[in-house]
């Protein structure tokens, strides 16, 4: 009998540890039994900024004369088509754009600029910009455009500037 009690002792610590036994009362003539176990997880911040490899490498073209009028004493821009960028978060998020002169001449980053997103003309590139804000989900921008405005100042060269997007969440 001894025996007994400690087997089932046994057996009821080794049920308690395990998980929770739902008992019925029959007497009555039904039964029912039920249990809540309790299910969890845990989600991080992230954010994923996505530039289409048709995007990365924009060719604005060539500066020589024809772009000048003698007429107005203007210049025409070196303007890029449409250009992509997406933003994948589960967070608020701000989009910045910055710029540095990077070719064997020197860009005049006060005549680079970019439109697009948020900003509605084109900005100068010769500070960081804003390009979007935005929250949970996915952002398209599909209206970045870069500019390059000529001047006399440009010498005969090669010009890039490499721009740098960076997403950023509180």
């Amino acid at each position: 009998m001894k025996r007994l009690i400690i087997l089932l002792l046994a057996v009821a610590a080794a049920v308690a540890s395990i998980g929770m036994v739902a008992s019925a009362d029959t007497a009555a003539g039904g039964a029912s039994a039920s249990l809540s176990p309790i299910v969890t997880w845990s989600a991080s911040g992230w954010i994923i900024l996505y530039i289409p490899s048709t995007d990365m490498a924009v060719d604005l073209g060539t500066i020589d004369g024809n772009l000048y009028d003698p007429e107005s004493g203007t210049w025409t821009p070196l303007v890029s088509t449409a250009k992509n960028a997406y933003v994948f978060a589960n967070r608020t998020y701000t989009l910045t754009l910055s710029a540095e002169s990077t070719g064997t001449e020197t860009a005049d980053l006060s005549r680079f600029e970019v439109k697009g997103g948020d900003l509605s003309a084109f900005t100068p590139l010769d500070s960081d910009q804003v390009l979007k804000t935005g929250g949970p989900g996915i952002t398209h921008i599909d209206d970045i455009q870069y500019e390059y405005i000529p001047s006399f100042d440009d010498a005969p060269g090669d010009y890039a500037v490499t721009v740098t997007y960076t997403v950023t969440a509180p």
